[in-house]
């Protein structure tokens, strides 16, 4: 005598293999979720210390020339120490340039480290930021 195979009973196991694939897909989109939100928050702390690092290099200026009552320009050597002095004191790696006789640009280049990404390869993804400042004269009376 042959059993009767119910129809229900081909198919055991599918549900489960279907499972499994919608939680490594639920899985990979909240790491990348998590790693792309936290290579934007890089990206906006890198953009924070070129501003920072910026200011600091608009704020050496060539004295005889601003003493003189004259256009105020950056003093090139200064400006860009003084800039590449801050990203050293916070840690980043970048470069600034004077980019005219008022302006001082800053590039900064990071990486995060990804949390969940890194189960696919992908271990740190770049970040950078840039500025720039622009050295300003104020008339007081």
């Amino acid at each position: 005598m042959r059993a009767i195979r119910m129809p229900h009973q081909a198919e055991r196991g599918s549900i489960s293999v279907f499972a499994i694939l919608m939680a490594t897909t639920v899985l990979l989109m909240v790491g990348l979720a998590v790693d792309v939100s936290g290579q934007i928050h890089s990206m906006q702390e890198a953009r924070s210390v070129a501003r920072e690092a910026a200011r600091a290099g608009g704020q050496e200026i060539e004295v005889s020339s601003a003493l003189r009552g004259q256009s105020v320009k950056a003093d090139p050597a200064g400006a860009a120490a003084a800039a590449n002095a801050y990203l050293s004191a916070a840690g980043v790696s970048g470069s600034a340039s004077i980019s005219g006789p008022d302006r001082i640009s800053v590039a900064v280049t990071t990486t995060y480290n990804t949390k969940f990404l890194g189960v696919i390869g992908i271990g740190s993804l770049s970040a950078t930021g840039e500025a720039e400042a622009r050295i300003t004269q104020s008339l007081g009376e």
